[in-house]
């Protein structure tokens, strides 16, 4: 981080819309589109009456720069204008530079010829002058509150993108941070991704954002892994906080695109309700939603996706759409949903994420990419009530403080996670550990107090694992591995196969404990329908109990999510029906009863015991 100061320290938190004007689409800065300022200035003037404070402008480079080194001056003119018409209505703008990918369509400079925006030293200058030259025009306006380098970048040539390293990547984010911050050095840098940042193997995420200010997401249930069954499921409304979940365990998380496609007005509604307020709730600092109003227009790249034209909060003739309504309810309970920073407390939980959780298979050694198991880790965690960080495995002393670490279905295990553990057991903590590989997962003998006997193909006698009276099915396929027999050694087996051999182990390491899994049971989990029918966060409450930990509030409905915050919580019901549930505060014994709608949200406050 190179010090910028990020939305939401030193101005209310970012919450806004991404922008094309209905009449331009992305014509906006084009001599094909007819400039009127006059239509700028009535949507912003909107979008503030609306309650919203931010508004995002998308650069499309081959406008600015129709030939290498000549700049378009009239277009940089209208940027300039668009973003001192947005200071005069009280936005402030995130200016996306470098615009190439937009609606699933490369909208590409005419002379680039296919080269590499990464590793063509010529393209290299190319991006680094032109941000040093949007930076230097506006660099007399007060309200940019972020540069987005490149939104999802990596889609402009995701062949090549998938093969750049981690190092590559970071220096180009260097490289062009740099260029912005000599006209804007107080203006923080972003860079946008798709959910391949985090749920797949994209050098371009959350973890290799070192040189950025903030760690932008994108919550779109449609296009992310795993067995989202719909937009209004609980998974689908659960995305988007996770997101910024695992980016806040790398920086200051920041949501510049959350919406939804195919679905009606009242999806639509109901997917921004819950999944906003549960982001802000987790510790964003932004959020931007997709996007203002639907599109007129038709140009480029509406004939190849007209459907993209419809998913503004806004329809054609202006009226505002129901999601339009939830934005603005939101806004204006931002400071209360966000309550206190998430950086001020520390939870007793830390979901871990491994160094190589999200490692590309490099060879045959490899299993792939494994946070899928982390969104269900946090899922689970979310649904028995547990308060948690995500913390990453390669910060100093990460893991201090924590009672309880997770570590979902490991794929791929170091020596330096395995120090970690050890250090956190030598402290007195807990560590919960399933593994969800034999080969290059399982920690070792010491820690499993197991050693592995051997594996097979066919899980006969290992379909399911039994705990306390209570039995949980196993799926091996979903979980993508071989089913394995171990030999106690100094852990206790509490879990069983219907073959009798141990599933789960508690094993005492120095001052802490190991509580083992030998089955991928977060990973397995990932089958449409599965987890709500499954009871699995039943097992992460057996296991917070073996560590002494409770929920601080608790309610009797999963899906109902719990944010605490000091004396007062924010409490998303992500299911789809409405509930009623009495908040429970442990230390006090206070109790409130709550309804919630399908997909609401509230800010409840910790009644006085006896009032």
């Amino acid at each position: 981080m190179n010090g910028a100061t990020p939305p939401g320290q030193d101005r209310p938190l970012t919450i806004g819309v991404t922008y094309h004007p209905s009449w331009a689409g992305c014509q906006i800065w084009s001599d094909s589109s007819d400039w009127d300022a006059g239509a700028l200035e009535r949507d912003f003037v909107a979008i503030a009456e609306a309650g919203l404070n931010t508004v995002r402008l998308f650069v499309f480079w081959r406008d600015f720069e129709p030939a290498p080194g000549e700049y378009h001056g009239k277009a940089f003119a209208r940027l300039h204008e668009a973003v001192s018409l947005a200071g005069q209505a009280g936005l402030g703008c995130v200016v996306s530079l470098l615009t190439i990918w937009m609606n699933g369509q490369r909208l590409d400079l005419p002379w680039r010829d296919g080269r590499s925006l990464w590793r063509d030293e010529e393209m290299l200058r190319r991006q680094e002058e032109f941000a040093d030259a949007v930076s230097a025009w506006l660099s007399d306006v007060d309200n940019v509150v972020a540069f987005d380098l490149g939104d999802e970048i990596g889609n402009v040539d995701p062949v090549e993108a998938a093969s750049l390293s981690r190092d590559e990547v970071a220096a180009w984010h260097g490289r062009l941070a740099a260029a912005v911050h000599r006209h804007k050095p107080d203006v923080p840098v972003i860079q946008a991704n798709d959910v391949s940042g985090v749920l797949g193997p994209s050098p371009f995420g959350p973890d290799n954002a070192r040189s950025l200010d903030l760690i932008a997401t994108h919550g779109f249930p449609t296009w992310a892994p795993g067995s989202i069954e719909s937009t209004l499921s609980y998974k689908g409304t659960n995305l988007t906080s996770f997101l910024v979940k695992y980016a806040a365990a790398f920086g200051i998380p920041f949501v510049d695109e959350l919406g939804s496609y195919g679905v009606n007005e009242a999806t639509s509604a109901g997917y921004l309700r819950a999944s906003a307020a549960s982001a802000v709730a987790n510790g964003a600092s932004g959020v931007l939603v997709w996007c203002w109003q639907d599109i007129a227009a038709t140009g480029e790249p509406y004939l190849q996706r007209p459907t993209e034209r419809f998913v503004g909060l806004n329809r054609l003739d202006g009226s505002a759409k129901p999601a339009l309504g939830e934005l603005s309810r939101i806004a204006e309970f931002a400071a209360d949903l966000a309550g206190i920073d998430p950086m001020d407390r520390r939870p007793p939980v830390a979901l871990y994420l491994p160094e190589r959780s999200r490692a590309a298979g490099g060879s045959y050694l490899d299993s792939g990419v494994g946070t899928l198991a982390t969104f269900y880790a946090y899922l689970m965690l979310k649904r028995a009530h547990l308060d948690f960080d995500i913390v990453a495995g390669d910060a100093p002393h990460a893991l201090d403080g924590y009672r309880l670490v997770v570590c979902p279905s490991v794929t791929a295990v170091t020596l330096g996670d395995l120090d970690r553990l050890r250090a956190c057991l030598d402290r007195g903590a807990t560590v919960y550990y399933s593994m969800g590989d034999h080969l290059h997962g399982f920690p070792g003998s010491d820690l499993a107090g197991a050693e592995l006997v051997d594996y097979a193909l066919v899980p006969d006698g290992k379909t399911s694992m039994a705990l306390a009276g209570e039995e949980w099915r196993l799926d091996w396929r979903t979980g993508g591995a071989d089913p394995t027999t171990l030999a106690a050694t100094t852990g206790d087996p509490i879990a069983v196969y219907p073959d009798g051999s141990p599933a789960m182990l508690v094993n005492r390491v120095g001052e802490g404990t190991v509580v083992f899994c030998a089955a991928p049971f977060e990973r397995q989990l990932d089958q449409p329908g599965r987890l709500a029918g499954s009871g699995a966060e039943e097992l992460y409450r057996r296991v917070a109990g073996l560590a002494g930990v409770l929920p601080q509030v608790d309610c009797a409905d999963p899906e109902v999510e719990i944010v605490p915050a000091g004396r007062r919580v924010v409490v998303v019901n992500h299911g789809t029906a409405a509930s009623t549930v009495d908040l429970v505060w442990r230390a006090s014994g206070a109790r409130v009863a709550v309804t919630l709608a399908g997909k609401d949200w509230a800010v409840v406050d910790e009644p006085e015991v006896g009032s």
